[in-house]
């Protein structure tokens, strides 16, 4: 008996503070804003060497919308005034929150690429065009964690915690352009898996650090055409990122920084392996409120319907 009432004590303390941990805001409506530095380039291949190209955008807007558990949103990036050359960038997300589960689908499109050295345009890519359809899904293990607070602004981490965070990413992208008035297009498959790992030091009540890394592999399935000429290939790949993020967050308000560092490499063959690294910071602001009447009567008929 004696046993019983300790093993009782201990899970009801537990449960009570991982109910105190972790504060949800899903029956709040937030909006939220997001400016950063993050900028589209990869590599292609110019006979038989790899060439780093760029869209031409100094900064990327994010507008975004969580509610319960759906999260919308929506970026855009405008070209850089330094340069006549002009890159068009869109991208719309759909985000989906389950308990412990994060799904989001992206959908990307980028137009307008150049060949940078010295900060010099050396060559332009104005119809080179990447199209992308990008799936994660993500599930944390520890229930005292929440990666909502860090990346949707929904859930307040009140107390320091750390968590594994399994990341399955998948999609489909399309790259096309015109060589000598022909069009080449590259249809490639991508699936990962990332055993990420987030810590959050809460301090103050209302401020928090929090860093992460998250290491990737996976493989690329590619099928490239040029004229009447369809190959196809298979490629390992690899990444690793990196965050650090610092913040502020009330029960109305959230706003903060983080800084982000991507390395991206596709082994081409046992010899050569191409390899993207970029650096980028970001800055936004979230602010919750009641939401309409009509939101919350849609909402609720659609989690009855689903059983969320």
């Amino acid at each position: 008996m004696k046993y019983t009432l300790l093993l009782l004590s201990v899970f009801f303390s537990t449960h009570a503070n991982s109910q105190n941990s972790v504060l949800s805001f899903r029956e709040k409506l937030l909006l939220k804003s997001n400016i950063n530095t993050q900028s589209e380039s990869f590599s292609i291949q110019d006979n038989d060497q790899s060439v780093l190209v760029n869209a031409n955008n100094t900064y990327r807007l994010e507008v975004a919308a969580n509610y319960k558990f759906l999260g919308l949103k929506i970026g855009f990036s405008p070209s850089s005034r330094n340069s006549n050359f002009k890159s068009k960038f869109l991208n719309y997300q759909l985000n989906v929150f389950v308990k412990q589960w994060i799904q989001s689908i992206e959908y990307r499109k980028v137009q307008g690429f150049y060949q940078e050295n010295n900060a010099e345009l050396l060559t332009q890519f104005p119809k080179l065009k990447t199209t992308s359809w990008i799936g994660t899904t993500s599930y944390v293990l520890n229930n005292n964690f929440s990666l909502k607070h860090l990346t949707h602004l929904n859930e307040w981490q009140r107390e320091t915690a750390g968590s594994f965070v399994p990341t399955l990413k998948y999609g489909f992208n399309r790259l096309s352009n015109i060589i000598d008035n022909q069009k080449v297009v590259e249809n490639s498959f991508d699936i990962s898996i990332a055993p990420a790992y987030y810590y959050t030091w809460a301090f103050k009540e209302h401020w928090f650090i929090s860093s992460s890394i998250a290491p990737a592999v996976g493989l690329r399935f590619t099928t490239e055409k040029f004229n009447e000429t369809t190959s196809k290939d298979i490629f390992v790949s690899r990444a690793l990122d990196l965050t650090l993020q610092f913040g502020y967050t009330s029960e109305t308000i959230s706003a903060g920084a983080s800084f982000n560092f991507d390395s991206n490499a596709i082994n081409k063959d046992i010899a050569q392996s191409v390899v993207t690294d970029k650096s980028y910071a970001s800055l936004y602001f979230g602010y919750r409120f009641e939401p309409p009447n009509f939101l919350k009567r849609t909402a609720q008929t659609i989690e009855d319907q689903l059983g969320l």
